[in-house]
């Protein structure tokens, strides 16, 4: 056996594909001694999604290490351009409920404790109380603003008097607004109130701490100073307003048994008196069913008491309201005089909303209603006095005549002691609500007022680092799996037969830049190289019958487009073609000439041809005129002119005789078809040779275009020729990291 042969042998069967799992499929035909192509490769799954996933990740882990440090960038750099906030926290307390106030039947003192925490908690949050917080701090802000206006005449300013620089916080916009020397650029007050409202919200934070009765109230500013003070203004402001609201509810209490204790007086003068008259006329009489009329009357005048007391509370009440409508006060004003949740519901609305004439009439229309109704109240109340005091003075009469008839002094003595009880208890009633006036309390206190907080609320921007790492990566991880899953592309044999329905017949690593003399002296001159060694290996294994019986081959390269490496491939071929002894051919049938076959000729081309394939075909030359001489590398080159139409040549010429006619002179015979996409000659070609290997470029040329190109190409599959594909510019590197174990990954071990 010739040595030549016996070492590419050897080499062929080092470097062919990695046995793989094979589908159960008859043989692959053996057209007439030509080439015998092996059956497809069955294309297997990795075992899992989760191995799957797991090599995606692992061949892009720079790529997601790229995203996981530009996330961690971003977010240093976001916490760095963060405000940095402090938050300040004022601490109130409720009262706890005494023993003695709570009534029988009434819940434990825990659950009222409860109870009121919620209702303080709501109360706090609700938006009334924060437009009363921001008038306040639009108060104090003018104040200090009169402050600095009266010390502007002074050289030097008092650190107090100099106003806060300007914040990047949402809540800190709103406090510049209201703090002095703030501009106030938004001419909408309804839109500017809401936007304030809105960011003082978002600002503050109010919660119970633990299970106690403490309710803290914390502000988070990028000013300490400010962050305080809001805090505690918002806890002073809604202090301050609960002990007015108990102050104006006392003091209605006091007005009306004030107004009811001078007749009160008046009726036990006139039953001690009474009694005292009958004392001095009848003596220490008993009495026994008197008894049951005393005791009613004394109830009466209790009703007519206590009826008397809420009729000059009522009258009270409405002559309040009056006078606020007659000095035309605001409707919140008279909203909150006349009570009721949904007038001051309407009263807010129309304060934010003054233009609103619809809900002015309606707002209106309520008040109106709401005094109808007080004086509708005191009505029934006079109507129930003229009631007792008809009953009260058919009892005097009864009581008379018993008097009369009877011993009337056990009835005037119950009388007496029961206006005496009650006129006691209406005068410690009025001494506690003069004191509760005097030293009034709201049920809760500030416990603990706000200082400037000195740690900033606000992690440093290192600690965002590591989440935006996290996040990057993670994302980084979909943006890989989500771009593998959308690559249609060719990374492996078995992948590339299972699409195209061909076999593959070896896998050509990429050169880089490709040149004639760099494609010579890798072929050639580094015959131990990946590329030598790929290349010879596919020749082998593209015509082994051929080869070992030493008889002529013939291969037509062709490819989708001329970016897929055809043409390198095609004189690869031939290059590796000259070590196997016998003569080469290389046509190429690109009637617009191809830049490397232009370089071959150039370069190393000893005597030009003057004619052209199609010349040859025909008969109008001979094959000597028709070839140019490659000594130099051992390849003869035959071109096609840019005037031929091979499609009528191919089409009328016997390609046998044609092909035995070259087979007599080369043992190699490599036709090259840069693109066989548009170009129907192809078909024709086909048939002229005695294989095809159909070139595909590795991770660039689209699934669906080299299906297509390769259909065209096979026809219905009336084309009596193996067909066979090559994987070519394959970087061995990166199609490992595929982990595919097929004959690129052998060969890499290879060249370790």
């Amino acid at each position: 056996m010739n040595p030549i042969w016996q070492e590419y042998k050897m080499v062929g069967s080092a470097i062919s594909p990695i046995q793989l799992p094979r589908i159960n499929q008859p043989p692959a035909p053996v057209l007439e001694g030509r080439v015998h192509v092996r059956s497809l490769r069955e294309y297997v799954e990795p075992a899992t999604a989760s191995h799957q996933l797991f090599v995606i990740l692992a061949r892009r882990k720079w790529s997601i290490v790229a995203f996981a440090v530009l996330g961690g960038l971003l977010a240093g750099l976001l916490g760095s351009l963060r405000p940095v906030l402090y938050e300040a926290t004022t601490q109130l307390i409720i009262d706890a409920p005494s023993r003695g106030s709570l009534p029988v039947g009434a819940p434990s003192s825990q659950d009222l404790v409860d109870s009121s925490i919620d209702d303080h908690i709501t109360m706090l949050s609700s938006q009334d109380h924060l437009r009363r917080v921001m008038a306040a701090l639009r108060k104090t802000g003018a104040a200090e603003t009169g402050q600095d206006n009266s010390a502007s005449g002074n050289s030097r300013l008092e650190p107090s008097a100099i106003p806060p620089p300007r914040t990047r916080s949402l809540a800190g916009g709103l406090l510049d607004r209201l703090w002095p020397g703030a501009d106030k650029t938004i001419s909408d007050s309804q839109a500017e109130d809401a936007s304030e409202l809105r960011a003082l919200r978002q600002g503050m934070r109010v919660g119970q701490e633990l299970r106690s009765r403490v309710v803290s109230v914390a502000f988070a500013d990028d000013s300490p100073a400010r962050a305080a003070l809001v805090a505690n203004t918002f806890a002073q402001v809604y202090v301050d307003n609960l002990i007015r609201r108990r102050q104006a509810s006392d003091q209605q209490e006091l007005d009306a048994i004030t107004t009811s204790l001078p007749r009160l007086q008046n009726d036990l003068q006139a039953a001690a008196d009474r009694l005292e008259k009958y004392r001095l006329s009848h003596g220490a009489i008993d009495q026994g069913s008197a008894d049951n009329a005393a005791r009613e009357r004394a109830d009466l005048s209790q009703q007519l008491s206590m009826s008397n007391a809420d009729l000059a509370a009522v009258e009270t009440r409405l002559r309040h309201v009056q006078e606020l409508r007659a000095q035309g006060a605001s409707f919140v004003s008279v909203a909150e005089a006349i009570g009721g949740p949904e007038l001051a519901d309407l009263a807010a609305r129309q304060a934010r909303a003054p233009a609103d004439q619809e809900l002015r009439n309606l707002t209106e229309s309520k008040v109106e209603q709401g005094i109808d109704k007080i004086a509708a109240d005191a009505n029934i109340f006079r109507a129930q006095i003229a009631t007792l005091e008809s009953r009260k003075a058919i009892l005097d009469a009864v009581m008379a005549d018993t008097a009369s008839r009877l011993s009337g002094l056990r009835v005037l003595e119950p009388q007496v002691s029961l206006l005496t009880q009650r006129y006691n208890e209406l005068l410690g009633r009025q001494q506690d609500l003069t004191r509760r006036i005097g030293v009034p309390s709201a049920g809760i206190s500030i416990l603990s007022a706000a200082w400037p907080p000195t740690i900033p609320q606000t992690l440093p921007a290192i600690f965002l680092v590591p989440p935006g790492m996290i996040v990057f990566a993670i994302l980084g991880a979909i943006f890989v799996t989500m771009r593998n899953h959308f690559d249609r592309t060719f990374r492996g044999e078995t992948e590339a037969e299972a699409v195209l329905k061909v076999p593959c017949m070896g896998q050509i690593p990429e050169a880089g830049r490709v040149h004639a003399k760099r494609l010579r002296t890798l072929v050639l001159g580094e015959r131990s190289s990946a590329y030598s060694r790929a290349v010879t290996s596919l020749l082998i294994a593209a015509a082994p019958n051929a080869l070992r019986a030493r008889s002529s081959y013939t291969a037509l390269v062709t490819s989708s487009v001329p970016e897929d490496g055809g043409t390198e491939l095609a004189w690869s071929l031939a290059l590796a073609g000259t070590r196997m002894g016998g003569r080469v051919l290389l046509i190429d049938l690109e009637r617009k000439g191809v830049q490397l076959t232009l370089e071959f000729l150039h370069q190393f081309s000893e005597r030009k041809s003057r004619h052209s394939f199609a010349d040859y075909v025909c008969n109008r030359s001979n094959l000597e005129n028709a070839v140019a001489s490659l000594h130099e590398i051992g390849i003869d080159v035959m071109t096609a002119a840019p005037s031929d139409d091979l499609l009528a040549v191919l089409s009328c010429e016997d390609g046998g005789k044609v092909m035995a006619d070259l087979h007599l002179t080369y043992r190699i015979v490599i036709i090259n078809l840069p693109s066989a996409l548009g170009r129907p000659e192809a078909k024709f070609l086909a048939g002229w040779a005695d294989a095809v290997l159909f070139a595909v470029r590795w991770r660039k040329t689209p699934r669906t275009l080299a299906r297509g190109v390769l259909e065209l190409l096979q026809g219905n599959g009336s084309l009596g020729v193996p067909v066979g594909s090559v994987l070519t510019q394959v970087n061995l590197k990166k199609h490992a990291g595929y982990r595919l174990e097929d004959s690129a990954d052998l060969l890499r071990e290879q060249i370790a």
